[in-house]
């Protein structure tokens, strides 16, 4: 008889229990509900970031939407705060050579990897889920660790340059007769024929770099390197 009483009591407190539970789920599914299902605007189908001195260029490819309004754009600084962007979607901000909308977004405070957050707003201000893309912000600190490569001479007085990875050109200015220097010349071959050079005068130097070939900047060296000239 005892095992009996015992068992309804159990039944009877595990039933209490679950209408307990019924109803703060149902209250909580309330809160949810109340102002109408959740509606999400169109997702960001592409974005993609390219690196640049002190900034980064961002293209972004929205999922057809008709309702689709602005993109935000959000990433944290240096100082630990964070910072955002509104890219609207109108012509102005087309790029057809891109096939996208972009935008360039100052880094100057930054150097170094950077996570940018994206999501599309519509004209109702729903929300999208949230797409985000990582690049790499180049400065002062990075720029002073690229290789100022030297120059050679060929038989004929030429300018020879190395060809290494990376490398996309250098910027030179040599000595003339007149002891003066020309403007600084940019030279995207492997050979200069210099004109009018003072023999065993001085030619300066620079070795400019694109580091990756979709980076917005290319980065310059950033002394002259001094050569004789042969």
């Amino acid at each position: 008889m005892m095992n009996k009483i015992f068992y309804i009591l159990v039944t009877a407190f595990s039933i209490a229990i679950m209408q307990v539970g019924c109803d703060n789920a149902d209250e909580l599914l309330d809160q949810y509900i109340k102002e109408g299902p959740i509606v999400y605007a169109g997702r960001i189908n592409e974005l993609d970031i390219s690196s640049g001195y002190q900034r980064v260029r961002v293209r972004i490819l929205p999922a057809e939407d008709a309702n689709r309004a602005y993109c935000m754009l959000r990433w944290n600084t240096a100082s630990g705060g964070q910072d955002s962007v509104k890219v609207d979607y109108i012509p102005e901000n087309y790029d057809m050579d891109f096939e996208g909308y972009y935008t360039v977004l100052d880094m100057s405070d930054i150097e170094g990897n950077v996570l940018i957050e994206a999501w599309n707003v519509d004209t109702f201000g729903n929300r999208s889920l949230i797409t985000d893309q990582g690049a790499f912000v180049y400065g002062e600190s990075y720029v002073a660790t690229l290789l100022n490569l030297p120059v050679r001479f060929s038989a004929t007085g030429d300018v020879l340059f190395e060809n290494r990875m990376g490398v996309v050109g250098h910027v030179i200015s040599y000595e003339k007769n007149n002891g003066q220097f020309t403007p600084d010349i940019v030279v995207n071959a492997d050979r200069y024929t210099l004109e009018d050079a003072k023999i065993g005068g001085r030619i300066r130097s620079k070795t400019r770099y694109l580091i990756t070939s979709t980076d917005l900047d290319t980065l310059v060296t950033p002394d002259y390197r001094e050569t004789i000239m042969q």
